[in-house]
């Protein structure tokens, strides 16, 4: 369980859209640096769930190391303060006023929250002193974490390190609320955190166990590990907990969960087009329209290009969502459409031995392995010794493997392909340096070797297929014929 060092924090929404959650004047916090060294305090959050950068607000500490901001929040939000590379977690709520201290050597252990002199509130100070207290005795201590080595454990096992580590941050929650009073957004912010993260280590468990321990052979489970998720007050879920972050990433992996169990694979045509509609049928209030966002940026990236035009069209005509959501996902749509799975290849301006242009258009009809490669680099050296046996395993099905040089001078290029003998495998082929630039980024190539899958009809069939040097790509390639087409069959509306 990772608190709130979480891949993303999203800002807490189940108040942000009441308007008697917003505060014209924010919140407010005040601090002073022990062994100060003249920096700044950088504090940054997401004011909406889809954004693509973080606001920030930044202060500098004066000659005593004191410091002072005010945070331009709209309801309770998770917050991050940073001070010369490290990182600490706020969490504020419109109206408040804090006081933070900490040691510029150890910023997370180090820092306590007070009242502002003559305040009489102190929930913003509790709040933040609990963060801290669960933060170093449970976030940061691997004991009380899945990974790396928890998820080892065997079913009986792994269930009681995750009770034990529910009751320890209960008992610390329920001695942090009897020390002095919490807000109501904050209670259901820890307790959904806690109990959220519990559900959603156990719904993840089996996965990620075979992810991370490839030696391990997958579990079979007891039949009864799934019952927790009848609790009809867990899913589909508690909507006053919607501010956790781990609450949302439990249902988006409920949703996953439930799909898979109907016996569909991501790899499935119709994937995430059912994880859409599923999402869409079983979730309500405030939460509703961010799940189903994250939905339609996994779509983005990993489904056809036309479902997710239709699924975001969808999305902005029922979805319930600010504008301000939907239009943040049309730009990531945009944004992936280049290289989304059923749109065209980007042009190749591709040139053989010989010199002559070669147009991709000439291998229509057929899958094409598009292999990005520069000769002088070893990691892509590994990979020309497998294209012999690749090629002679594809031989006699319509799929075709295509070596595209990208080296920016073509003597060393030459010697390894041109003047080979036997001439190396497959097709050979380069694209000329004045042109490299504009095809590494139409490509999204950040690396060599890399790959694309191009299927029959000249569209993106795989952006990130495997290499050569995987036996597994055999299957993989020879699976593919004709999946454009099975793609271009699944009507979303009559999932």
């Amino acid at each position: 369980m990772s608190y709130l060092k979480t891949l993303w924090w999203l800002v807490v929404v189940v108040l942000a859209r009441a308007a008697q959650a917003q505060s014209p004047g924010g919140a407010e916090l005040r601090g002073h640096v022990d062994n100060d060294i003249g920096s700044t305090i950088n504090i940054s959050w997401l004011a909406q769930p889809f954004d693509t950068r973080e606001h920030v607000a930044r202060a500098h500490t004066n000659a005593q190391g004191d410091f002072q901001i005010r945070l331009p929040i709209s309801g309770p939000t998770l917050l991050q303060l940073s001070y010369e590379g490290e990182e600490a977690p706020l969490f504020l709520e419109p109206g408040q006023a804090v006081a933070i201290r900490f040691n510029a050597d150890n910023v997370a252990a180090s820092r306590h929250f007070t009242p502002l002199p003559g305040s009489p509130d102190k929930h913003a100070a509790n709040a933040n002193n609990y963060l801290r207290e669960a933060e170093t005795k449970y976030t940061d201590n691997e004991a009380y974490q899945v990974l790396p080595d928890n998820i080892n454990l065997l079913e009986k096992a792994f269930l009681s390190f995750l009770d034990y580590r529910r009751s320890h941050e209960l008992n610390l929650f329920r001695q942090a609320d009897r020390r002095g009073a919490l807000t109501p957004a904050f209670v259901a912010f820890a307790q959904g955190e806690i109990n959220y993260a519990y559900a959603n280590d156990r719904l993840t468990y089996v996965d990620l166990r075979e992810q991370t321990a490839g030696d391990l052979q997958r579990l079979t489970l007891s039949a009864g590990y799934y019952d927790f998720l009848a609790d009809n007050t867990l899913v589909p879920g508690n909507e006053s907990v919607v501010s956790s972050p781990h609450y949302e990433e439990f249902l988006l992996n409920y949703v996953h969960h439930q799909v898979r169990s109907q016996g569909r694979q991501p790899t499935d045509p119709d994937y995430y087009p059912a994880c859409y509609q599923l999402a869409d049928q079983l979730l309500k209030g405030p939460v509703r329209p961010v799940v189903l966002g994250r939905v339609l940026l996994e779509t983005f990236r990993l489904g056809h290009v036309a479902h997710a035009q239709a699924l975001l069209a969808e999305y902005e005509a029922t979805g319930r969502a600010p504008r301000r959501w939907a239009e943040q996902l049309r730009a990531a749509q945009v944004a992936s459409a280049t290289l989304a799975i059923g749109s065209p290849a980007p042009p190749l301006p591709l040139r053989t031995t010989t010199g002559d242009s070669l147009s991709l258009a000439t291998y229509r009809g057929k899958l094409v392995y598009l292999m990005f490669w520069d000769s002088r680099f070893p990691a892509s050296q590994h990979e020309q010794p497998y294209l012999k046996e690749l090629v002679q395993v594809l031989s006699g099905q319509p799929i075709v493997v295509v070596s595209v040089a990208l080296d920016e001078q073509l003597g060393n290029w030459n010697k390894t392909v041109v003047q080979a003998t036997p001439p190396p495998p497959g097709v050979q082929a380069y694209v000329p340096a004045a042109q490299q630039a504009a095809v590494r980024q139409a490509y999204g190539i950040n690396k060599l070797p890399a790959a694309v899958l191009l299927a029959e009809d000249g569209t993106i069939l795989d952006p990130h297929p495997k290499r050569v040097s995987s036996r597994a790509l055999q299957d993989d390639l020879k699976r593919a014929i004709g999946r454009a087409a099975a793609y271009r069959a699944v009507v979303v509306t009559r999932l």
